[in-house]
């Protein structure tokens, strides 16, 4: 198989590779419950105060003796602090105050942390990526009881998400604000424009919120005009880029099934698996992926690759949190090292497009959602007219990742990765390639 792989710069992270930061994180939100008398040291949780879908979540927790070992033995299997590293910061030592730090988050959208930029957009991977790197953690991220449980977890937390509560934190604070100045000079310096020019807002309207409606409103906000145009929208012989993101992986020669749970840097996709037994699938065996991540700073819609009729789109279920257990622990971002693997087991959005160009022919676009973007919703059906930059779909809630498939019988040509100097290193780091760029080109 010939494979490129590219785990570069903190683009294409969730999470910063200093696990201090992120216990730092845990320190603060448990003294903020322990105030607030909801965690009562020891482990002690006042379930008095705890919602309903989580006291349902613990009845689950408690009720199957496979779950309640594993919800168990994840805090066991976690590489413990030495003493003098630890001092007097509070850890998560059991799945009550997991719990109870769980429902902490749902009651809120997430704050901007700009020391930390990172994590602002998953705030319950934060919670859990410890636990994603053991074997119980696999056992309990992988059984579909729990999965369905996080779902209707998630269910509550995307409620408020769409609701004009959710924008406490879309405001002009600078400590946490993501219209404030320390947010906006982020994405000023990804973008190379002000927020205010790239995006359809009205600061001048709406002084408070700019216009945003909730925080998943502001989450999916929309380019302006002319921002991402679409490069040689006529041309076939280019495929473009359908998101914005930053390579992960460009595989060829695809098969059929493979082993894509291997403890390996080069986790190999298992096709059937990616396209999860569509009859179509057949077709694209011995052919070509392309996978690319966003970070929860990207924009987050889908547009089309090519110019072409829509075959087939859906959304097949999956997993949140499952990852390949490895044996890295000094950088917990271990969902963000499995996106093969996470491209076969997670929530797919599948949009099969036959291309007009017949050296194309058909392809497929696969939306993944992770960790907490679980929702993936299409823009388009089937029989659909697509042209090339129309959208055909979004993430909500949180980062993500996506893959293009294409059969055999295309032959590509990836264009370079673009790329900057990173002012405090000196080196070059890819960065995310722009929607509507020309990503391959077609040379049948």
């Amino acid at each position: 198989m010939k494979l490129k792989i590219d785990y570069p710069g903190t683009i294409a992270r969730w999470l910063p590779k200093d696990p201090a930061i992120i216990r730092k994180c845990h320190h603060e939100l448990l003294t903020r419950l322990n105030d607030n008398k909801i965690c009562l040291g020891v482990g002690r949780v006042d379930e008095k105060q705890l919602s309903l879908v989580i006291l349902e979540f613990k009845q689950l927790i408690e009720e199957d003796p496979q779950i309640f070992r594993d919800f168990h033995d994840m805090f066991d299997q976690v590489p413990k602090l030495h003493p003098a590293e630890q001092g007097n910061q509070l850890q998560l030592t059991n799945y009550m105050e997991l719990l109870a730090a769980l429902d902490d988050t749902i009651a809120s959208a997430p704050p901007f942390k700009f020391e930390t930029p990172l994590i602002s957009g998953v705030p319950m991977y934060i919670l859990i990526a410890f636990f994603c790197n053991t074997e119980a953690g696999y056992r309990a991220f992988t059984n579909d009881k729990v999965n369905a449980m996080i779902h209707k977890m998630f269910d509550v937390w995307a409620r408020h998400l769409v609701s004009p509560a959710s924008r406490q934190y879309l405001t002009t604070d600078e400590a946490t604000g993501w219209l404030g100045v320390n947010a906006l000079k982020i994405q000023q310096d990804r973008l190379g424009m002000s927020f205010q020019k790239a995006w359809v807002c009205d600061p001048d309207k709406d002084p408070q919120h700019w216009g945003f409606t909730s925080w998943d409103d502001f989450f999916v906000r929309r380019f302006r005009e002319g921002v991402r145009p679409t490069i040689d929208p006529d041309n076939s012989k280019f495929i473009n880029s359908p998101c914005e993101a930053i390579v992960y992986r460009y595989a060829t020669d695809i098969k059929a099934t493979d082993r894509f749970w291997l403890k390996d840097l080069k986790l190999p996709y298992s096709l059937e698996h990616v396209l999860s037994y569509d009859p179509l699938a057949s077709q694209f065996v011995g052919g070509t992926i392309y996978q690319a991540i966003l970070s929860s700073m990207d924009y987050h819609r889908w547009h089309s690759h090519i110019c072409g009729r829509v075959v087939k789109a859906y959304v097949v279920p999956g997993t949140y949190y499952a990852a390949v257990v490895d044996d890295v622990h000094d950088d917990i971002d271990v969902v963000t090292r499995s996106m093969a693997f996470q491209a076969a087991v997670c929530t797919r959005a599948y949009i099969y497009i036959e291309s007009d160009n017949p050296d194309i022919g058909l392809t497929c676009f696969v939306g993944v959602g992770l960790v907490e973007v679980s929702t993936c919703k299409l823009a388009v059906r089937e029989g659909d007219r697509v042209e090339k930059g129309d959208e055909i779909g979004s993430f909500h809630f949180g980062g993500s990742t996506y893959c293009l498939v294409f059969r055999p019988q295309t032959k590509l040509s990836l264009t370079p990765e673009p790329t900057k100097i990173n002012k405090e290193t000196g080196k070059e780091e890819p960065v995310a390639r722009e929607v509507g760029t020309v990503l391959f080109h077609v040379d049948n």
